[in-house]
């Protein structure tokens, strides 16, 4: 039987509606992302995919972002999770002076901006134990799937990328997922066994290169931080055509080395539904609706009839 990796990326509140909105898309068309044999996930997508090993159907997820019935199946697992994450996103008092979270990590970010800024931003004082509790309760005292699952993170003080379910093998998924999630100067860093942890996005929107040597016959990236060739000339575009560059290097990378790769970007549309804040809980379902179209008018392009088909393969 083939193997396909699925790779979700970075993306705040937007990207995991933007990934729901992908993945149903997939699923109709005949992918179920919870029988790949490796989910990568990063920042929002690592809280997807923890969803996906948990057993949540995908055809299920757009319906979650939209308000739709549920299946018994999903309505189980949502069930034990007791809803959605809820943050009261207001700013917060700073209890002393602003001061960088890490001024150590710029001895060692080297030649990469978003680590540096990472130690430079004062911390972050909004807690996510809200999302590791959500994942911790789905999982019902489970620690961590039997499916391979990747959860990256950054070391806030060594500036190491750091994969949990690869490298970390004790860590509890929800504080994976957590430690994932947390945005530098927004939210706390997630401290655990003495480690201090923020977004993995911090070293790279998508972590796709994790994949270079693997032995999967599609790895299929879906990235809600870049954006489509054609929606690269939106004026909406701003940062997104750095993290373009850094995912076709990371792309190259992997077909370098001679692994098919099926990349799932923004398009134009996706990028007028999604707006410019990442965490804007209102854009959920108009997002989410917008990926699901572009999803489906993509997957219809004859050029992709053989990632179809080794990705209907293994469902």
């Amino acid at each position: 039987m083939p193997s396909v990796a699925v790779v979700l990326g970075a993306g705040g509140i937007v990207g995991g509606a933007f990934h729901a909105g992908v993945l149903t898309a997939l699923a109709e068309a005949g992918f179920d992302a919870r029988c790949a044999d490796l989910l990568v996930g990063t920042s929002a997508g690592s809280g997807v995919a923890a969803v996906l090993r948990a057993g949540f159907p995908p055809l299920d997820l757009a319906a979650r972002n939209t308000g739709r019935p549920l299946s018994r199946e999903a309505a189980a697992i949502v069930g034990r999770a007791k809803g959605p994450p809820v943050f009261d996103f207001r700013p917060r008092p700073f209890s002393r002076p602003p001061v960088p979270a890490s001024p150590r990590l710029l001895l060692h970010a080297g030649r990469h901006p978003a680590k540096a800024l990472a130690g430079l931003l004062p911390q972050g004082t909004i807690s996510t134990d809200a999302i590791g509790e959500r994942i911790g309760a789905i999982y019902s005292g489970r620690i961590w799937p039997e499916e391979r699952l990747w959860i990256c993170a950054v070391d806030l003080d060594r500036g190491d990328r750091v994969v949990f379910g690869r490298d970390e093998l004790s860590t509890p998924v929800g504080i994976a997922v957590q430690a994932s999630s947390s945005i530098p100067g927004f939210f706390r860093p997630v401290q655990h066994e003495g480690r201090r942890y923020v977004d993995g996005g911090v070293h790279s929107p998508t972590n796709a290169d994790l994949l270079r040597n693997s032995r999967a016959d599609l790895v299929v990236v879906v990235s809600p931080m870049s954006a489509a060739r054609a929606g690269r000339r939106s004026s909406r575009v701003g940062t997104r055509a750095l993290h373009s560059a850094q995912l076709s290097r990371e792309v190259r990378r992997l077909e370098d080395v001679g692994l098919a790769v099926l990349t799932i970007e923004p398009t134009s549309s996706d990028l007028v539904a999604m707006g410019r804040n990442p965490m804007d809980a209102r854009r959920g379902e108009v997002t989410t609706n917008s990926a699901l179209a572009s999803t489906r008018k993509r997957l219809a392009d004859p050029s992709l009839a053989d990632h179809l088909q080794v990705l209907r393969s293994v469902s």
